[in-house]
């Protein structure tokens, strides 16, 4: 093999990781020359030097339109003009460019929020269609399995393409299980896409940044467990049914309170004003309730730190000087909606149910 051509085989989900990758191998005198199918990797030997990579997507949509058709052309022209590079694409047209490091310089193709947002949306769009495309087939082929099922039923032929319906099984739960690790990668690239270098390297500082998962199941829980992070120089930052973000900033003492749909028309019940509720919003899209709610918090002195979909809000506010938003009683309610959330509390209800109807129609089948 030649010595000056090195070729690396190496599946990495972030494409932060894989550009800071790419620089690595370049400071070491090995530089990109060709991606296979985004794990095989060709490096060409040369001398060390600081490059920059960057990726986007130019792949047309099944109707394009002149933009979008001239899109990729001036793209590359402005690029050109800024000393990017193109070095290859992959078989799902994402391209890779490079540029040499320069002092003083912008060394990144995407300097501005917006630009990064559009870049972010391109890898959203294509890895969502992938998802959808999973989806379909896994649709079809169970349809196909449940026809020869009810086929083999009608027919007493019990023994008719077993090994079809077998297939379906294992293919639907693969379809499945790509679906949502997919769906979840997709998240996690329009997430750091839509970051600068610096912001992404910050996010992953650990003298800045930190990340805690815990089930925290009342509201007096979370406050809690918020102030003993406070207390350690860490402000949320963010958060999801088990993940907490935090940022660090010292000397401060801040308290939490969480609020809800539920809390906020119990508040409007005592001012006499209408609740809030659409009988056409079956998964709770409405977002008045939201608005409502920061109305209500911000006027007593709450600063808004993040939500939870719609499901919940999550503010803080100096310890000193800021007034309950809800009545302390409700400091020990269940986190249920905000944990599971409608769909999930649907579910836990429907299976409860089912549970129970099936225990006794066993119970009495017997008897």
């Amino acid at each position: 093999m030649d010595k000056q051509i090195k070729k690396k085989i190496k599946w990495m989900i972030s494409y932060q990781k894989e550009r800071m990758w790419l620089e690595d191998m370049a400071k070491e005198g090995w530089f990109l020359k060709n991606i296979n199918w985004g794990i095989s990797y060709t490096f060409q030997k040369g001398e060390p030097k600081n490059m920059m990579y960057e990726i986007d997507r130019f792949n047309l949509p099944k109707k394009p339109t002149l933009e979008e058709i001239r899109h990729k052309e001036v793209f590359m022209e402005v690029a050109s003009e800024l000393g990017w590079t193109e070095v290859t694409h992959d078989e799902t047209l994402t391209y890779y460019f490079c540029k040499e490091y320069v002092e003083g310089e912008i060394n990144e193709l995407y300097n501005d929020e917006e630009s990064r947002k559009q870049r972010a949306a391109k890898f959203s769009v294509f890895l969502d269609e992938k998802c959808k495309e999973l989806i379909f087939w896994g649709t079809i082929i169970t349809f196909i399995a449940l026809m020869l099922i009810i086929i083999a039923e009608l027919t007493d032929q019990k023994a008719i393409f077993p090994w079809f319906i077998y297939f379906a099984i294992c293919y639907v739960t693969v379809c499945n299980g790509i679906s949502v690790w997919q769906w979840r990668i997709t998240k996690l690239v329009e997430e750091e896409l839509s970051m600068s270098r610096a912001e992404w390297e910050e996010k992953r500082n650990p003298a800045v940044y930190k990340q805690e998962r815990k089930l925290i199941v009342t509201m007096r829980g979370l406050n809690r467990f918020l102030r003993k992070q406070e207390a350690q120089g860490w402000i949320l930052s963010g958060v999801s049914p088990t993940k907490y973000d935090f940022v660090k900033k010292e000397e401060c003492h801040q308290v939490y309170t969480m609020d809800s749909r539920w809390l906020v028309n119990q508040r409007q019940k005592r001012k006499e004003q209408n609740a809030f509720k659409d009988k056409k919003d079956w998964i709770g899209m409405n977002n008045d309730w939201q608005a409502q709610s920061l109305k209500d918090a911000e006027e007593i002195g709450w600063t808004f730190i993040c939500a939870l979909e719609n499901r919940a809000m999550i503010y803080r506010g100096d310890a000193q000087s800021v007034k309950p938003l809800n009545d302390e009683k409700y400091n020990n309610s269940f986190r249920g909606i905000s944990l599971i959330g409608d769909y999930g509390l649907i579910l836990l209800i429907a299976g409860l149910v089912g549970g129970i109807i099936g225990f006794f129609s066993a119970y009495f089948g017997i008897l």
